[in-house]
């Protein structure tokens, strides 16, 4: 890790109206959450329906994964758009720290956004069948989705300079469509691994139909982790060596 990489790659991420996005991303489930409690019915089993739904269709299943395809994508995005990233490559500091570096920061931001958003709404709704372990139960499936959104988004950011584009059609069509439609497709899917992993962790105090098995997720998670760290930190090496030929 470098910290001074870090640092810049915070304040990138965060600049212009991306921190505007961010507090979008946070504070809506709380405000979807608010109109619940006036307009809907307020019994207990409505609410702890109400919120398990928000949670993996709203916020794991929509809102975490733009939130990474934005910061994912800007990290090294930015560099790449207005040709500076040649000047950071020319650095004696190693090419895995680098990519080490914008992804450490890249997880981090996408998971910041995503804790208000799963715990402020549970002081809304919170009773007996809610208990917090849910609420932790379902952050640790998020933080496994951020790790692994973030480092997919990462290389396409390295990739193209259309990496926001392509990175929408994935979540849109990969995520939202195909994975839904298609069962098969569904051991690939990250958001069906925070869901599982959350029911895993949860004590019993989350149920989540048709999860996929946690077998699935011990051998797919990893191998999507890291041979998205692999490729990223390939891509970076071919970036420098084409920029000095």
């Amino acid at each position: 890790m470098n910290s001074t990489i870090m640092w810049l790659t915070c304040r990138q991420l965060f600049a212009r109206r991306r921190i505007w996005f961010a507090l979008a991303f946070a504070l809506l489930p709380l405000a979807f959450t608010l109109l619940f409690r006036v307009v809907a019915d307020d019994g207990d089993a409505s609410r702890v329906g109400f919120y398990q739904a928000m949670v993996r269709e709203i916020i794991v299943g929509t809102l975490l994964p733009l939130a990474a395809v934005t910061f994912g994508t800007t990290a090294f995005g930015g560099e790449v758009d207005d040709g500076t990233l040649i000047y950071l490559l020319v650095k004696p500091i190693a090419r895995w720290q680098i990519v080490i570096s914008k992804y450490i920061v890249s997880t981090l931001s996408t998971f910041a956004v995503i804790v208000p958003a799963v715990v402020l709404p549970w002081f809304v709704v919170r009773n007996a069948d809610l208990p917090f372990k849910a609420v932790t139960a379902f952050l640790i499936g998020a933080a496994l989705a951020s790790a692994i959104y973030s480092a997919f988004f990462l290389g396409l950011g390295l990739t193209t300079k259309r990496a926001l584009v392509f990175g929408l059609i994935y979540v849109i069509g990969f995520e939202g469509v195909l994975s839904r439609s298609l069962g098969g497709l569904r051991v690939f899917s990250i958001r069906e691994f925070a869901n599982t992993v959350a029911q895993a962790t949860s004590s019993g105090s989350i149920v989540i139909p048709d999860a996929i098995s946690m077998s699935s997720v011990k051998w797919m998670a990893p191998i999507i982790l890291v041979g998205a760290t692999v490729w990223t930190m390939r891509t970076l090496a071919r970036y420098e060596l084409a920029e000095r030929l």
